[in-house]
């Protein structure tokens, strides 16, 4: 057996556990010549070299089930398609990577720069968004929340909700004209849209928003509105449609409410 490796040998040339290769000999990957005299396992100079293409393969993360494939039937052609294969899903691997990192500089730049505009009204310009809107004026119970989100479920899967981690709620222009700032809906905005809008989407083109930021919990929410219309109102801009609230750090974020960071946008108008 001088020209053989037994299976301890073989583990540590190639710095794996006998566990494993007991696996592949299960599951017919590598098999071993079997001694049945002494119970021993033995590898011959072609096992060697085929571990050390299957291990290949594993560092390219391929799976054991198409490193079988491609051992029944090897050829260039073969080999040509299994690493095109695996380079196609290393493809879809970095683009979902540099999606999450994008994900995550967004929200990291808006916590950030969030803290400069604090208790500050500032004009922005913000782009058009397209989203629908779940009025809770009238909801009684959870139960009618739970009915009304299962209704919209299309839209929650493509939501700034769960790409974004972003929960918008709004008033309409009736109300804030009215002074009127507890009556809120949800907003569900549309981020990623694969089919074609629906008559139950709203645009809401790109327009001029007087903003404020603040820090604390939801019930200062009133207080700001009425800072911010009565500014709108004290330069000479009229409310163009219905706000926005961005609810940038809320309870699923946050134990402390004094940590809550919400953000109001009302588009405006010059008279």
């Amino acid at each position: 057996m001088k020209d053989k490796f037994m299976i301890g040998e073989l583990s540590k040339l190639f710095n794996i556990s006998t566990d494993t290769l007991r696996h592949y000999d299960r599951i017919d990957l590598l098999k071993p010549d079997y001694d049945w005299r002494n119970d021993y396992r033995y590898y011959s100079i072609r096992n060697f070299f085929k571990l050390s293409r299957i291990l290949f393969f594993k560092s390219l993360d391929i799976s054991l089930e198409d490193i079988k494939k491609y051992m029944r039937n090897k050829n260039t052609s073969n080999l040509v398609n299994l690493l095109k294969k695996k380079e196609e899903e290393i493809d879809a691997k970095m683009h979902r990577l540099i999606n999450l990192k994008k994900k995550i500089q967004t929200k990291l730049e808006l916590l950030e720069s969030i803290k400069d505009e604090l208790d500050q009204v500032k004009v922005k310009r913000i782009p058009e968004r397209m989203g629908v809107f779940l009025d809770m004026n009238d909801v009684e119970n959870d139960q009618e929340i739970k009915e009304a989100f299962k209704r919209n479920e299309k839209y929650l899967k493509a939501s700034s909700w769960l790409i974004e981690g972003q929960v918008y709620t709004s008033l309409s222009k009736e109300n804030m004209e009215k002074r009127i700032f507890n009556k809120f809906r949800y907003f569900i905005e549309i981020v990623a849209m694969d089919s074609e809008p629906c008559m139950q989407l709203k645009v809401i083109p790109e327009n001029e928003y007087a903003c404020i930021a603040f820090l604390g919990p939801y019930r200062d929410m009133g207080k700001h509105y009425e800072i911010l219309t009565q500014w709108i109102e004290d330069n000479g801009y009229r409310i163009a449609g219905d706000s926005i609230e961005k609810n940038i750090v809320d309870y699923d974020f946050s134990d402390s409410e004094n940590e809550y960071v919400s953000e109001i946008q009302i588009p405006i108008k010059k008279w």
